[in-house]
């Protein structure tokens, strides 16, 4: 029988491995553009610049 800090470590890597596989497949999906609202990412500067 595989002792504790063995078996904490196989359900801690199962847990992360769970969340980042359902991370990337809630996230793979490509967005749509006409769905955003506000300025671009790159347009904040430019928007932070005037004041």
């Amino acid at each position: 029988m595989p002792g504790k800090i063995t078996m904490i470590n196989v359900l801690w890597m199962v847990m992360v491995t769970g969340m980042l596989t359902a991370t990337v497949a809630l996230y793979d999906q490509k967005v749509d553009t006409s769905k955003v609202y506000g300025p671009y990412a790159s347009a904040r500067t430019a928007v932070l610049g005037q004041y």
